[in-house]
């Protein structure tokens, strides 16, 4: 028979990561969102590569030091798996990235936005396949529900021509080996905690963007160099900082809540940059408010009973 009170007690710890979890979500969504413009302005002068390296690199140097103030986050660090979190970096964080940049450069922004909205789904499939997670109705519609959302506000907000252009199919393979990597990073590499985890594999997967950057630049095919003045010094170094706590975030995020779940409140991150951008003249319109509110209801649905959910963590 259940001890009612120990029952009780795992509810109430339950509860309270959702919560947690919930919150890490939307503050690395929302910082996530506040390097968008910084992005734009500085891919006005850098090679999207040689951006993409710095902030992975830069990130991951950051979150190193964060890591070395807090000696509990090196308790075992002998046992940890370096072979396997290298391997993921590599593949999924290095790889995502630059598949992510090259994407950009041959498609238009509304198709690279619409696609990333197909984050939680990608997870869910993956972790049906792997017998991790459980497909109910409640939860495909409120992949749905969330999809729907992540799409209604990035199209209202851009102004671009749609069509195939070839960097879709780049993006599909970022978005798969992003959501690979979020959920290996929760599984099989959890032991390793949150901020060490990520310090290890930004720096890993930084340093794999590096070989490619010479290449580039030894063949001549383009000046992978920054061009910056004075008053742009400033600006790589908050980059890399939101980069850097916008990561972590979500790892502790996917740590508690599910890769699944935690991918919902990143399909709101387009109407987060609205928000921003409310603040420098911008404008929010009522089809952007409706894609937010469907966000927001998938990600709440898909937590509703959580505990009848087979591996709502995976």
């Amino acid at each position: 028979m259940l001890n009612p009170k120990k029952n009780y007690s795992m509810r109430t710890e339950s509860n309270s990561l959702y919560v947690q979890g919930n919150i890490y979500a939307f503050l690395g969504m929302i910082i996530w969102a506040m390097t968008y413009p910084l992005t734009d302005v500085l891919l006005g002068t850098w090679h999207p590569l040689t951006l993409a390296a710095t902030r992975i690199f830069g990130a991951g140097f950051i979150l190193f030091l964060v890591s070395v103030l807090v000696q509990s986050n090196y308790v075992g660090w002998k046992n940890w798996p370096f072979k396997k979190a290298c391997v993921t970096a590599v593949v999924g964080l290095g790889l995502s990235t630059i598949s992510m940049n090259f994407a950009f450069q041959y498609s238009n922004p509304i198709n690279i936005a619409v696609i990333a909205t197909t984050g939680p789904l990608v997870s869910a499939v993956m972790g049906m396949i792997r017998g991790e997670e459980q497909i109910t109705i409640r939860l495909f519609f409120a992949i749905v529900m969330a999809i729907a959302g992540g799409i209604l506000v990035s199209v209202s907000n851009l102004e671009t021509e749609l069509g195939f252009q070839g960097g879709e199919i780049l993006m599909i393979i970022a978005v798969v080996l992003w959501v690979w990597f979020s959920r290996v990073s929760v599984t099989k590499l959890r032991v390793i905690p949150a901020f060490p985890r990520m310090a290890l594999m930004s720096l890993i997967a930084g340093i794999v963007i590096f070989p490619f950057l010479i290449l580039i630049e030894l063949t001549g095919l383009t000046s992978i160099i920054p061009i910056w003045t004075g008053m742009e010094l400033l600006l790589p170094v908050v980059l890399i900082f939101g980069v850097a706590f916008s990561m972590v975030f979500w790892m502790m995020s996917a740590d508690r809540i599910g890769v699944t779940i935690a991918g919902m409140h990143g399909n709101a991150v387009p109407f987060y940059v609205v928000l921003i951008m409310i603040f420098f003249g911008g404008s929010v319109n009522s089809w952007q408010i409706i894609g937010a509110i469907l966000v927001a209801t998938g990600a709440t649905l898909a937590q509703l009973n959580i505990g009848k959910l087979k591996d709502a963590v995976a």
